[in-house]
């Protein structure tokens, strides 16, 4: 399969797909357009995940003529006898799968014909967090980038990529979903395509590691607090990280939690002392400013939360949000998942 670097594909006419994640469907229905028969093999975690509208992936996939497996272990005995049973025109794509693949597995039960979408520039920006890290550290700069499977983590040979940059309007993560799930749609139907219609060669490029850089999984609930002590911009990205589709950035006021969510820095209203950092000096009829070291900030959306409901109009002029050092320190607690879901 892979010689001289390259990697050579036979006419391939099923497309079995691992993992899960909002491009899921669509990848689905580009390939059934193509004429390939689709096998989903997804994890508890995945399966439940809302894919948009609160509909779960395991929901959205039922309209289609396709065959789903929701497993834990992809080394269940029924599973790797059924992917043992598929024919040499099958092609494997993961997309976001929650297992770790071993060397083994991957040539004995896939025969090497495993691919990896991945979101971002590789080696650089190697793992999860996806879009909440490219919003927290200011790139724009997207991928749509394919590359073959191995024992590490995001770090075998690239097929192929194309690169691109976020719209300036790209702002919260559903707005990066969103351009990304267009532009990835058309880049791997093109590669799907590819495989379909005739054999295939693809030259392959080895990851160079001394580029490399790794992130980890964030947590909405455990990772989201807010540390009031950064600087605005600082600030203002962490909370947008957050956003929608998640529930927005954690912090406390009045002795209950809330979610932050719509946000811009304001220069307007003058530069403020760090001790004034987090109290509300002035408010509207549906927005608050809050005082940070150097700019204001404005927040147009708070909710309680416990309840999800807004607590804006609870609010008064001189409440102060606080984050405490222990919520932060647990913050950065390393978040692990399984394929069932938070570990």
């Amino acid at each position: 399969m892979i010689k001289d670097n390259k990697v050579v594909l036979e006419s391939c006419t099923r497309l079995v797909l691992l993992g899960g994640g909002a491009l899921m469907p669509d990848v689905v229905e580009k390939a059934l357009t193509i004429g390939y028969v689709i096998d989903v093999i997804s994890s508890p975690r995945h399966a439940s995940e809302d894919v948009g509208e609160g509909v779960a992936l395991s929901g959205v996939l039922k309209k289609y003529p396709i065959n789903v497996i929701v497993t834990d272990d992809i080394n269940e005995s029924n599973t790797v006898k059924y992917l043992k049973s598929l024919d040499k025109d099958t092609l494997f794509l993961s997309l976001g799968a929650a297992w770790i693949f071993n060397e083994e597995f991957i040539s004995n039960v896939l025969g090497g014909r495993l691919f990896n979408l991945h979101g971002s520039r590789l080696p650089q920006n190697r793992g999860g967090g996806g879009f909440s890290w490219q919003i927290m550290m200011g790139n724009r700069f997207g991928f749509c980038l394919i590359h073959l499977v191995d024992a590490g983590v995001d770090t075998g040979p690239i097929v192929d990529f194309e690169e691109f940059i976020y719209p300036h309007e790209c702002k919260y993560p559903i707005q990066y979903i969103d351009y990304y799930k267009k532009k990835n749609i058309r880049f791997i139907g093109r590669i799907i395509k590819r495989a379909f219609e005739k054999r295939s060669t693809f030259s392959i490029t080895k990851q160079s590691e001394y580029f490399s850089t790794y992130w980890p999984r964030l947590n909405q609930d455990t990772s989201s607090w807010i540390d009031w002590n950064q600087s605005p911009e600082q600030i203002e990205r962490f909370i947008c990280a957050f956003g929608h589709p998640y529930k927005g950035a954690l912090t406390t006021i009045n002795g209950r939690n809330v979610r932050i969510n719509k946000i811009h820095v304001n220069y307007q209203d003058g530069v403020f002392h760090p001790y004034q950092n987090g109290i509300i000096y002035r408010k509207g009829v549906s927005w608050l400013c809050v005082a940070l070291d150097g700019a204001g900030m404005v927040i147009e959306s708070i909710a309680d939360d416990s309840t999800g409901d807004s607590c804006l109009s609870s609010i008064s002029i001189g409440d102060r949000f606080i984050t405490t050092a222990k919520m932060l320190e647990n913050n950065k607690n390393r978040v692990v998942y399984t394929p069932d879901g938070i570990k």
